[in-house]
């Protein structure tokens, strides 16, 4: 039997697709995730979300939905929400005061993605690598408040900021007056927001996927060019997929990578889809320095790139998250979507094996 789909996005045009609304989708992502859920059999309701209201008032007039996918990050009206680590979790908890579930992980775990300092406690709490940090209000930060466990050069970057917010060349910190100074650029960009300070990791950076619930199932891991400077907003928008590496699954490194994933996935409950970064520092050993709950599904985007890279087109990404969500939720998965995801599933297999 077909499923009812609330599809909530948050989509502007493509030239406010910078600074706050940068976590925002283009319109040429919703139209490949809305093909991508009719295609497999599903009745859809889009809504770009702006508001609480907005989203209430949509909810009571169409049929109950049996699952909402959520690939939106706050409201629009609120632009606040859509960076701060607030509006994952007030989606879904407006969505499951109507009883309608929501795709990737729940409300509690995505404010602990949210929050990077929150991430960091959960993670260090179950013996993963994290750098060393503090949590420091920009506004009245000064030199003494600085923890002694701490020593230069320092990386600083926002709490709740996704999509690399905050994050420019002047985020690597070698002296107190940097230090300062970039703290006064986050406040004049973003106020009072909790900052983190922490260890600046000198090595290669990387990234990696995860999708399933009770069997995990990890995509090839992508290196990116230690040479090409700090992985800002406007870099990632610009830089070039041929210089990405993939790690083989042969590889020891991919092993490594591929449990500290799984233990970072189950460490925070996760649910379908998370996205995982880390750096190396100077002996090589890798740091976790972020969790993304709701990756990006651009055609541009890592997740996509590691999905490609397996055979997987972007149609066929969308839908085994779908199927994850489904399947949690103990709902039907329709033949037709069981149809589509068959091949890429397996090649998931094939190439990481199935971690349950």
């Amino acid at each position: 039997m077909e499923k009812r789909i609330l599809f909530a996005f948050n989509a502007v045009t493509e030239k406010k697709r910078k600074g706050l609304f940068g976590e925002c989708a283009s319109w040429e992502t919703v139209s490949t995730i809305s093909h991508a859920l009719l295609e497999s059999g599903h009745q859809i309701w889009p809504i770009n979300v702006h508001t609480h209201q907005q989203l209430i008032s949509f909810v009571k007039k169409i049929p109950k939905p049996h699952l909402a996918f959520v690939y939106a990050e706050g409201f629009l009206g609120d632009p606040e929400t859509l960076w701060d680590g607030s509006g994952p979790s007030i989606l879904r908890n407006i969505l499951s005061d109507f009883h309608i579930p929501s795709s990737h992980s729940t409300s509690e775990v995505m404010t602990l993605c949210r929050h990077k300092e929150l991430t960091y406690q959960r993670l260090g709490s179950f013996g993963l690598a994290v750098p060393l940090y503090q949590v420091v209000n920009p506004k009245d930060f000064q030199a003494t408040d600085l923890q002694g466990n701490l020593s230069f050069p320092l990386f600083v970057k926002p709490s709740g900021g996704g999509c690399s917010l905050g994050i420019d060349e002047f985020s690597i910190v070698q002296n107190m007056g940097d230090l300062q100074y970039k703290l006064r650029k986050i406040y004049e960009e973003l106020g009072e927001t909790p900052t983190i300070v922490e260890t600046f990791l000198p090595g290669r950076e990387y990234t990696v996927g995860v999708i399933g619930n009770d069997k995990k199932y990890v995509l090839p891991v992508i290196a990116f060019p230690q040479d090409e400077g700090i992985r800002s907003f406007w870099r990632k928008r610009n830089e070039k997929q041929s210089h990405w590496s993939i790690i083989e699954a042969s590889d020891p490194t991919f092993r490594t990578f591929r449990e500290m994933a799984v233990h970072t996935f189950e460490a925070l409950q996760a649910s379908d889809v998370i996205r995982i970064d880390f750096k190396e520092d100077a002996q090589g050993k890798p740091h976790i320095i972020d969790v993304n709950g709701t990756p990006a599904l651009t055609a541009g985007a890592s997740l996509a790139f590691m999905a490609d890279w397996l055979g997987i087109n972007q149609q066929q990404l969308i839908n085994l998250i779908v199927a994850q969500s489904l399947a949690r939720f103990e709902l039907e998965v329709p033949p037709r979507l069981q149809e589509i995801i068959g091949e890429p599933l397996l090649r998931l297999i094939s190439y990481g094996h199935e971690v349950a």
